[in-house]
């Protein structure tokens, strides 16, 4: 009879479901006033669902705060934020493949997001990642996307930073070879992209360091022989 009483209660009574991200503060308090009002019920429920399926959110309020900074219109900046949930499923899918029966940290796949935002091939993001499993991606993922977008061919940049790994150069390092890489490129004399990266490859472990921070996300700078 008890059992009976409880089930009817239960039937009656409906579960409370969980709260919208807006409802719950947080995130969409920092998009408040500075997404367009239309916009912000559909990235509300994006990042609802990103943090349903354990997906950083981070990437996708960063992608909402840009879009609206460049005046993106309303539809347009919701339909980026939803492609941008799409590439954090497929990062962590990657990263999962990558390095099986692990834990998937939030960095690894929004590092693995940024990296196939900006066209960098698949394959090459799994083959940077079994590189190195254990260590932050993004500085690896990030070069290997800066020597692609300055032509460079995607497997040959993944081999350049592959070497580049192998002979102890980690981090901020995998950058200064990219930023080396397009330095040799930009000089005269008409090198082609396959000379630059054995030019680079010959210098291994001592690439040359920038003397500008800013040559770290690609643009050119001065260079000091190490």
């Amino acid at each position: 009879m008890k059992l009976a009483l409880v089930a009817a209660i239960l039937i009656a009574v409906p579960l409370p479901r969980p709260l919208p991200l807006a409802a719950q503060g947080g995130a969409p308090d920092r998009l408040a006033g500075r997404v367009p009002p239309a916009a912000l019920p559909a990235i509300d429920s994006i990042l609802t669902q990103a943090v349903a399926e354990s997906l950083p959110t981070e990437p996708l309020v960063q992608k909402a705060l840009e879009g609206s900074a460049k005046g993106i219109p309303a539809d347009r900046l919701v339909s980026a934020v939803r492609r941008g949930l799409l590439q954090l499923r497929d990062a962590r899918i990657l990263v999962a493949r990558a390095v099986p029966g692990q834990p998937i940290p939030d960095g690894h796949v929004a590092a693995v997001s940024a990296a196939l935002a900006r066209g960098l091939p698949a394959p090459i993001v799994e083959r940077l990642l079994t590189i190195a499993p254990n260590e932050p991606p993004g500085p690896a993922l990030h070069a290997a996307a800066d020597l692609v977008a300055h032509r460079f061919n995607a497997d040959s940049a993944a081999d350049l930073l592959a070497d580049a790994h192998s002979k102890g150069l980690r981090g901020v390092r995998l950058l200064d070879v990219a930023a080396a890489a397009d330095h040799e490129l930009q000089r005269g004399g008409g090198r082609t992209p396959s000379q630059a990266l054995a030019h680079v490859r010959a210098m291994l472990p001592n690439v040359p360091v920038p003397e500008a921070a800013v040559t770290r996300r690609g643009t050119n700078g001065s260079y000091k022989q190490p």
